[in-house]
């Protein structure tokens, strides 16, 4: 399973599951940061890669919904606004193991709803 982290979280919180050998990518480690978001989800499409993001904003917008089902993206949305850095490793270490169990059960185009605290998630319709 290999994941990919959007420029909303942090290059070293990716860096940090590198470090204890999660296959995780951040955007800027291939694209510009202004690389419009169609354009990064269908190479995450492409390399069979899973989105990791805090950019609810991505769900509401029908071309990006549209990429997300034209390029069989699954993605993960991180909940909750106003969240410290701290908050937000926490969301992640916290949800990491179910994220990658349901990475590995689920097929693609999917998206789920992280919640900022507990570990529920909440499977977005298509």
């Amino acid at each position: 399973m290999n994941f990919f982290f959007d420029t909303n979280l942090s290059e070293h919180l990716a860096r940090g599951l590198q470090a204890f050998g999660e296959n995780v990518i951040h955007l800027k480690e291939i694209f510009p940061e202004s690389t419009e978001d169609v354009v990064w989800l269908q190479y995450i499409g492409q390399n069979n890669l899973t989105l990791v993001t805090r950019d609810e904003h991505v769900r509401w917008n029908p071309f990006e919904i549209l990429a997300i089902r034209r390029h069989k993206v699954g993605a993960f949305f991180l909940g909750g606004k106003n969240l410290t850095r701290c908050r937000i490793i926490q969301q992640v270490v916290r949800n990491w193991p179910q994220i990658k169990i349901k990475t590995r059960n689920t097929i693609p185009p999917y998206i789920y709803r992280i919640p900022p605290s507990g570990t529920k998630f909440t499977r977005i319709a298509l």
